[in-house]
């Protein structure tokens, strides 16, 4: 019984580990792609 909630503890963490990893992914790429969109905007206003 505690080798069960030992795994259910360990695949708990897992998970939570996991979503904070793609929601952290997620905020890297949305910074990557908003400095590319003011680098365009930087270089039409230029123009």
């Amino acid at each position: 019984m505690e080798l069960l909630i030992l795994v259910l503890l360990f695949a708990g963490l897992f998970a939570i580990y996991d979503a904070i990893r793609k929601v952290n992914n997620n905020i890297l790429e949305q910074t990557e792609e908003l400095k590319k969109i003011r680098e365009e905007l930087k270089e039409n206003n230029k123009k």
